[in-house]
């Protein structure tokens, strides 16, 4: 544990000693269907399609207790980074939200070592929820052999979105699948040759520094899977890191040079626009997409990001419950209302994303979810937890990894060696020691 960490449990556990030790009876709060009070519910879902999948999460979620007042507060930001400094000046203050967003594994260690976290363990198996859960993603569920958040979503990371129209304007073909690096170089080359000027094969949309990790981290398991296993594992050496890099440097070049001017879902209206071509983003995209009337198939088209083929990156949303919240009780109704069957079907068709459980009939898919799902499902595919979206690595260590891939990607020209070796120093410093198994 690092200095800066240790302080912030020591903090924390001031604050949340006391509360951890209690315990509720988990049926006789859930099924109180009249209960009252306000509940805040804290989370980072603020784009076009995204407001809506919670905003109808909610709405089920009021059916089931009218009498709750449900306050939604939106945390600006993606990819969980802003959510762990507003939690932590909230619960600094003693304003802890009843419920907030958070990925499974270790973006949450934090929050564990403060005992700040609410054991939602007999939460769980009051829902039935280990029989229920996507046995894909069971893996990430636990920590330390408890139940600390209850999974809402899943996303898939690795995909390439393109338009289609200006594919068709171009006359750019799109490459088959499997996509290699050296093909997927070769489309850019071609469409950077064949687009106007102020048009561009790529954008980033790195505004908030997460989507230029998202690549990365894309680039990287497409690269090599065992660079990828000994990275989350605290392993990789420099020259591993230089690889990736390297890739990464040839990957910015056809990315719009203000690319950091944007966030993510600004980014994805520029695709739409047609000022781009394609963008390298996770499947939250859809829901946006739709949201601005656009439809697969006819306006944008996916592809597999090079070299990822077999696999999936795993995004998985989900909520905790803090132990010191003015109300634990709503934080846990909430909490179980996550895994609500008629909550899931509501929010999944909302969101575009895969439920986390098996009962949620997959006839509620579009097309291209049903996809992901199915790609999910597949024996032949290999699913790999994601860094830059809170599981495989510690916030700590994440934290200072967007950091360093930010300047990097908005650096004229970087120095490969140097930002390989401060990223590697990074992870050691950090204490990257995991035992994560990706490579078969």
């Amino acid at each position: 544990m690092t200095r800066a960490k240790t302080i912030l449990a020591v903090i924390l556990l001031v604050f949340f000693a006391a509360c951890s030790a209690l315990a509720y009876d988990i049926a006789a709060v859930v099924e109180d269907t009249e209960a009252g009070g306000r509940f805040d519910v804290y989370h980072w879902w603020t784009a076009g399609g995204e407001k809506e999948a919670i905003d109808t999460a909610i709405a089920v979620f009021e059916s089931r207790y009218p009498n709750l007042e449900v306050v939604s507060n939106a945390v600006p930001g993606g990819a969980g980074g802003s959510m762990v400094m507003k939690v932590q000046v909230l619960a600094l203050t003693g304003n802890s939200p009843e419920s907030f967003q958070a990925h499974p594994g270790l973006e949450i260690e934090p929050y564990d070592d403060a005992g700040m976290l609410y054991d939602l363990t007999d939460l769980w198996e009051y829902a039935g929820l280990s029989g229920r859960i996507h046995p894909r993603v069971a893996q990430f569920s636990q920590f330390d052999g408890r139940y600390l958040l209850i999974p809402i979503g899943i996303h898939k990371n690795n995909v390439i979105w393109y338009n289609m129209h200006l594919f068709k304007e171009y006359d750019v073909e799109v490459p088959e699948q499997p996509l290699t690096w050296e093909r997927f170089m070769a489309l850019c080359a071609e469409l950077k040759e064949k687009l106007p000027e102020g048009k561009y094969p790529l954008d980033l949309g790195d505004r908030r520094g997460w989507p230029a990790t998202h690549a990365f981290e894309t680039i990287m398991i497409g690269t090599d899977p065992q660079i990828y296993e000994d990275f989350i594992n605290g392993q990789a050496t420099q020259e591993q890191i230089e690889l990736i890099l390297e890739r990464f440097k040839e990957f910015l070049s056809y990315v719009a040079p203000d690319h950091s001017a944007r966030l993510w879902y600004e980014a994805a209206g520029r695709l739409v626009a047609g000022d781009y071509a394609m963008y390298l983003q996770g499947s939250w995209m859809q829901a946006y997409f739709t949201s601005l009337g656009w439809k697969y198939g006819e306006d944008y088209g996916v592809i597999t990001a090079p070299g990822t083929y077999n696999y999936f990156g795993a995004a998985i949303d989900g909520f905790v419950v803090p132990a010191s919240s003015p109300s634990v009780e709503n934080g846990l109704r909430w909490a179980y209302m996550v895994s609500d069957p008629e909550l899931q079907i509501e929010f999944s068709k909302a969101k575009e994303s895969i439920s986390p459980y098996i009962d949620t009939p997959t006839d509620i898919y579009d097309p291209l979810t049903l996809m992901f799902s199915q790609e999910l499902n597949s024996e032949d595919v290999i699913v790999y937890p994601s860094f830059t979206h809170g599981t495989a690595l510690p916030w700590m260590a994440s934290t200072d990894l967007h950091s360093r891939i930010s300047d990097f990607a908005t650096t004229s020209n970087p120095d490969v060696p140097r930002y390989a070796r401060l990223i590697t120093q990074s992870l050691n410093e950090a204490g990257v020691k995991g035992e994560w198994k990706i490579v078969q």
